[in-house]
């Protein structure tokens, strides 16, 4: 249980990270999180609304989105960049720019392009966006690399040295 909540953590602190590749089990591990709180968010403004008048926090919430569905509203603002990041990782995996994430956009008919591009396995090895997810011993020797070019004495391999 807890390797799930590992995994959702780590895919939620890369809400912003928009390079690198991420596999299809983490896009749709994801995808299935958050249409799952967008049910429980829809529930709970349903619920909650119909049968009292909202005080505290939901009233808040309220007032902040015009009486209209605080809690999706909220479940937009806090998981829709996470989303977005991952569904352009997920492109990167199989070889298309972020950019091609604007099919969505397509009422109906953008929507099986874009489902077939994210069923998509990954390319294999080193594409364009980095190293595939999947293969470890790729992902390894380029984090060691990147240990190799760092600065004397710095373990964090993210800083090259001046010689560089």
């Amino acid at each position: 249980m807890f390797g799930i909540y590992g995994k959702l953590f780590s895919l939620l602190r890369q809400s912003f990270a928009y390079s690198g590749r991420s596999p299809r089990k983490d896009f749709w591990f994801f995808l299935i999180f958050y249409c799952l709180m967008f049910f429980a968010a829809l529930g709970a403004d349903v619920t909650y609304f119909q049968e009292q008048q909202p005080t505290g926090l939901p009233l808040a919430l309220s007032t902040l989105f015009g009486g209209a569905a605080p809690f999706v509203w909220l479940h937009l603002i806090l998981l829709t960049p996470a989303m977005v990041a991952l569904t352009i990782r997920r492109l990167h995996d199989v070889g298309h720019n972020g950019w091609w994430g604007l099919v969505y956009l397509i009422p109906v008919a953008g929507l099986v392009p874009m489902f077939v591009m994210l069923l998509r396995t990954g390319q294999p090895g080193f594409n364009r966006f980095g190293t595939n997810p999947l293969d470890l011993a790729a992902v390894a020797a380029f984090d060691q690399s990147k240990v190799s070019r760092s600065a004397p004495g710095d373990l964090s391999g993210s800083v090259p040295s001046p010689a560089e």
